[in-house]
């Protein structure tokens, strides 16, 4: 079935203004930049940004929208089972997402940090965190510790994805899952442990 031309071309026209705003964000923070700017640099005229968006904030606050749609959704179909406690796949899956938008995560969470998208965004994966995955091993109950740890956990992740996205993402989605993987099950143990063989060597 053919998706409606007008669908695409509402798409391509959103997808044109977010990388342009992306850009700009790169550059100066969000307050400095006008509509006008933003229409320029877009090659598109104010009437199209207005048919979409009321202003700057409105397209900012969609573009986080999504965002945070797309991370719940990766977590609901990650849930975990008896059979692999691990949250290695979901990693993979969460990794992949931040390097298929690599621009709006780089923005967000290290050139021109957001921290009310990062706040958001934390606070999906420690809800998910909280009532999905430690709730499965610590049957006693949600108690503050463990909402402690769930904090603690999902920060310090977000920390080391902020790194691996500042570093250029020079190891694949698989390799960090893994590291993260073993850094969530070890601790400082993870540390002693042997490093992992480079993807290159995997070839």
């Amino acid at each position: 079935m053919n998706r409606n031309p007008d669908d695409r071309r509402i798409k391509r026209t959103k997808k044109a203004l977010k990388q342009s705003l992306l850009k700009l964000l790169r550059e100066k923070e969000i307050n400095q930049i006008s509509i006008q700017e933003l229409t320029e640099e877009a090659d598109m005229n104010r009437a199209t940004f207005y048919l979409h968006y009321r202003d700057i904030y409105d397209m900012l606050q969609q573009i986080e929208d999504e965002a945070a749609m797309e991370i719940s959704m990766i977590l609901q179909q990650h849930l975990p089972n008896e059979k692999d406690g691990q949250p290695y796949q979901l990693f993979v899956a969460l990794l992949r997402y931040i390097q298929e938008d690599a621009q709006l995560c780089q923005v967000m969470l290290t050139k021109n940090r957001n921290q009310n998208f990062i706040d958001r965004m934390c606070g999906i994966v420690e809800e998910y965190c909280l009532h999905s995955w430690l709730s499965q091993y610590y049957q006693a109950g949600i108690g503050q510790k463990v909402a402690y740890f769930s904090t603690y956990a999902v920060r310090g992740f977000l920390a080391v994805v902020a790194k691996w996205i500042y570093s250029g993402m020079q190891e694949s989605p698989e390799k960090m899952a893994e590291l993260m993987s073993d850094m969530g099950t070890y601790g400082l143990r993870f540390l002693d442990m042997a490093p992992a063989v480079p993807d290159q060597a995997k070839r």
